[in-house]
C-alpha cells in the first residue's frame, strides 16, 4: 500500500476519533469550569481531599452523577489533582465517572438487558472502589507520588499551595454577577484547564489514532465470539488493551460482542481494561499525576477487572 494511502487512513482516523470525542471532552471541560469557579476549595477537599475510605467512597458514587465518558472525566481528575484532592481518589473518581453517563447505560443494556447492565454497574464500581484503596495504601507509603502536598502556607491546613491562586481569584469573581460569572470567568477558566491538559490529550489522540487506523478489528471477533470461562477474558486483555475508543463505544462493541456469544465476563473487560488501558487517559495521568501514579492505577485496575470478570463467568 502506498505511503498516501497510510497516511489518509490515519488522518481520518484522527479526524473520527476528535468528532466522536469533542462533545465528551467539551462537557467534562465545562464541568471542571464550573467547579473551578462556584465550589470552595475547602468544600472540594472536604470530600476528595483525603484516603479515608469515606473520601473513596464518594469518589466511586461521584461517578453516577456526573454524566461524562472517560475522555470527560479525563479533565475533572486533572482538576481535582490539581486542586488538592489525593492521587487516589481522583483516580478513583477517573475510573468510575465513564459508568455515571446515561447514554453508556443505555447502549449497553440495549445489547444485553437491564439486569446485565445493573450486574456489570456494581462490579464496575466495585472495581473502582478496590483500585483506590489499594492505591491509598501505596500514596500513604509514598509508593506513589501523593496528591496533597507535605508543606502548606500557614492558614491553609487543607489547601494546596498550587491551589492558592485560583481559591483567591473565585472569591474575587463571588462579587460579580452570576451572568458575568457564566459568560465571561468559566471560559477562560476551560481555556486554563485546557492549556494544562490539553497537550497530553493531543499525545493521546495522535497514539490512539494510530491503533484505531492500522489495528486490525477482525481479531476481536475471531477470537471472543463465544467466550468460555476463562481462556476468552485472558485473549480480551490485550484486545482491550489496544481498543482506542471512548466508553460509549466500547458500550456498542462489548454488546455486540455478547449477541454474538461472548461470555459477560468479556463485555465487563472490554468496558473495564478498554477505560483503564485508554492512552489518552494514561497519558494525562503520566504528565499531571506521575509516571508510579499511572503505572500503578493501570496494573492495579487491569488485575481487578480481570479477577472479576472470571468472577462474572463463574456466577452468571
Amino acid at each position: 500500500m502506498p505511503l498516501e494511502n497510510f497516511i489518509v487512513i490515519y488522518v481520518n482516523s484522527l479526524f473520527e476519533l476528535a468528532r466522536d470525542l469533542w462533545l465528551y471532552f467539551l462537557l467534562g471541560l465545562i464541568i471542571s469550569a464550573l467547579i473551578q469557579e462556584f465550589v470552595s476549595t475547602k468544600k472540594l477537599l472536604k470530600y476528595f481531599g483525603g484516603n479515608d475510605i469515606g473520601s473513596l467512597l464518594r469518589a466511586t458514587t461521584a461517578g453516577l452523577f456526573v454524566s461524562v465518558c472517560s475522555c470527560g472525566a479525563i479533565p475533572i481528575a486533572a482538576t481535582l489533582r490539581q486542586r488538592g484532592a489525593s492521587t487516589a481518589s481522583a483516580l478513583t473518581f477517573l475510573l468510575a465517572a465513564p459508568w455515571g453517563g446515561l447514554l453508556h447505560v443505555l447502549l449497553i443494556s440495549g445489547f444485553i438487558g437491564i439486569k446485565n447492565t445493573v450486574i456489570l454497574l456494581i462490579f464496575s464500581l466495585l472495581t473502582a472502589f478496590i483500585a483506590g484503596l489499594i492505591l491509598a495504601k501505596l500514596e500513604n507509603k509514598n509508593l506513589i507520588e501523593i496528591g496533597i502536598p507535605k508543606k502548606h502556607k500557614k492558614g491553609e491546613k487543607h489547601i494546596c499551595v498550587e491551589c492558592v491562586d485560583v481559591e483567591k481569584m473565585r472569591m474575587i469573581h463571588e462579587k460579580e454577577r452570576f451572568e458575568k460569572r457564566i459568560v465571561y470567568c468559566v471560559p477562560k477558566n476551560m481555556r486554563q484547564i485546557f492549556r494544562e491538559v490539553g497537550k497530553y490529550i493531543v499525545i493521546g489522540l495522535l497514539i490512539a489514532a494510530a491503533l484505531k487506523a492500522f489495528a486490525p478489528s477482525e481479531l476481536v471477533v475471531k477470537y471472543l465470539g463465544n467466550g468460555g470461562k476463562f481462556l476468552p477474558v485472558l485473549i480480551a486483555v490485550p484486545i482491550s488493551a489496544v481498543l482506542e475508543l471512548a466508553s460509549e463505544g466500547l458500550a456498542v462493541l462489548g454488546g455486540q460482542l455478547y449477541q454474538l456469544g461472548a461470555s459477560l465476563g468479556v463485555v465487563f473487560v472490554i468496558l473495564m481494561v478498554g477505560v483503564a488501558t485508554d492512552i489518552t487517559e494514561l497519558s494525562m495521568i503520566w504528565g499531571k499525576f506521575g509516571k508510579r501514579s499511572s503505572i500503578a492505577y493501570l496494573l492495579t485496575a487491569t488485575a481487578i477487572a480481570i479477577l472479576f470478570a472470571l468472577m462474572i463467568n463463574l456466577v452468571f
